[in-house]
């Protein structure tokens, strides 16, 4: 299965930061236990109505939308925001539909719907804020134990990219106006954005010559295009840039080893083994939606994947894992905005 990824085990956690400073947290299994698995086969009949884009109820984020999810952290201060960006930035949500009943999610769903602003668009297509026009459509995303059984995942999978190339072609059509554009995702999000760019953008002459940069965290990714290279320098554009991030020494035994899947380090932006400066690190954007404990993080990368050192703040033991996929954007938050900015500037875009 070429665009699934079936054998991905991680930890979800959430950390908020009350006002007494203390910390409470959460651990939770990204994939549920099997009981939370769907009772029935994949039936597209159950699969929902095709969303409308020209509809805005159907994008989670867009410039025209009155309540935008997308906001930058309380504690950080940026004078170069602008209103009307020149440059666009396509984002696909990850997984948040965990447990239910069908394979797809209702698209009409508030409560999810609501989860994925909060969650998917709060903590990483903010990143883009400011720099880019943020174009984040909702989708039938699959169910997550899709990646567990293919016989039915994969049909949810269609479904699920079938809107996300529907969002994408209406962007184009309609939203797009001429402007460059950043094609990003996380997890199942990647998964989607991957096929999009080789099925889609990357075979079409006047997609291509828009397209920036791709950033795909969160799944092994491989040059796919070659037209596409990996980023191997922090001011390279044309190119896709992925990261995978687990702790020091740690490697899900089902996972693929290979050279051949590309990691970049999203503190120091190189494609080479080095450790990144903890003094490089700009901090962690925590559930509170505060960036705390800069300083704070070396990693270095390593089987195609992103090893963290031992993190050491206050109340670490909370949050020591082993799997840090959910914070794949949190993790380098600025960082990451800093990056494509000096990309940016380094080939003439201000």
């Amino acid at each position: 299965m070429k665009y699934l990824i079936r054998n991905l085990l991680f930890t979800f956690f959430l950390i908020n930061v009350t006002a007494c400073k203390t910390v409470a947290y959460k651990t939770y299994k990204l994939f549920p236990e099997a009981e939370n698995t769907p009772e029935h086969n994949f039936d597209i009949n159950l699969s929902g109505n095709t969303p409308n884009y020209s509809e805005i109820d159907y994008w989670v984020e867009h410039p025209k939308k009155e309540k935008h999810y997308a906001s930058l952290p309380k504690n950080y201060l940026d004078s170069l925001d602008k209103e009307n960006p020149n440059i666009d930035a396509f984002f696909i949500h990850p997984t948040l539909y965990l447990k239910g009943n069908s394979w797809n999610a209702d698209i009409n769903d508030k409560k999810l719907n609501k989860e994925i602003g909060n969650a998917a668009i709060k903590n990483q297509a903010s990143v883009f804020l400011g720099i880019a026009n943020i174009y984040a459509p909702h989708y039938r995303q699959m169910h997550i134990q899709s990646y567990y059984d293919l016989k039915n995942g994969l049909q949810a999978f269609e479904v699920a990219y079938s809107d996300v190339k529907n969002a994408f072609i209406y962007y184009w059509e309609n939203f797009n106006k001429g402007n460059k554009f950043i094609i990003a995702g996380h997890s199942q999000g990647t998964n989607h954005a991957e096929r999009l760019l080789k099925e889609i953008i990357l075979k079409n002459d006047s997609m291509r010559s828009l397209l920036l940069v791709s950033y795909l965290p969160g799944m092994p990714i491989k040059q796919f295009h070659k037209d596409l290279p990996p980023c191997s320098s922090p001011n390279q554009l044309d190119c896709f840039l992925s990261w995978r991030s687990l702790a020091e020494g740690y490697f899900p035994a089902d996972w693929e080893v290979s050279d051949s899947i590309f990691c970049v380090n999203p503190i120091s932006w190189k494609i080479d083994s080095l450790p990144s400066q903890k003094k490089n690190h700009l901090g962690i954007l925590f559930q509170n939606h505060k960036i705390h404990y800069p300083n704070s993080i070396e990693a270095y990368t390593d089987k195609g994947v992103v090893w963290i050192k031992p993190i050491k703040i206050p109340f670490a033991r909370f949050y020591k894992m082993k799997n840090y996929h959910i914070a794949d954007y949190n993790l380098y938050w600025i960082n990451i905005r800093n990056n494509l900015r000096y990309r940016l500037k380094e080939n003439g875009y201000n």
